[in-house]
């Protein structure tokens, strides 16, 4: 169900009873633009569920730091092309076939 924003004030209380008891939700607008919607608890602890909350700052800048350690670690490695290493592994087999 779709309904403008003012009109949902007026029946508030019956379009909360309607989302927690009648297995609805609402979609709320404004200006005929959805902005918002009314759902059960139920149905927010799935979406809350599936979509984890976002991190804050601070484990944001964990996380970078983190990253650059590992940034870090890896500069000091040779990496070996993986078209050279696919060569090398398939002479081994053929050596091995042989």
């Amino acid at each position: 169900m779709h309904i403008g924003i003012a009109r949902a004030k007026a029946r508030l209380s019956e379009l909360v009873n309607r989302v927690a008891f009648g297995n609805e939700y609402i979609i709320l607008e404004s200006r005929g633009k959805p902005k918002a919607a009314l759902v059960s608890l139920e149905d927010l602890k799935h979406v809350q569920s599936a979509c984890p909350a976002r991190p804050t700052r601070s484990q944001q800048l964990l996380a970078l730091a983190q990253a650059d350690r590992v940034r870090r670690s890896l500069q000091s490695r040779a990496l070996v092309s993986s078209s050279e290493e696919l060569s090398r592994l398939r002479g081994e087999r053929i050596d091995a076939l042989s």
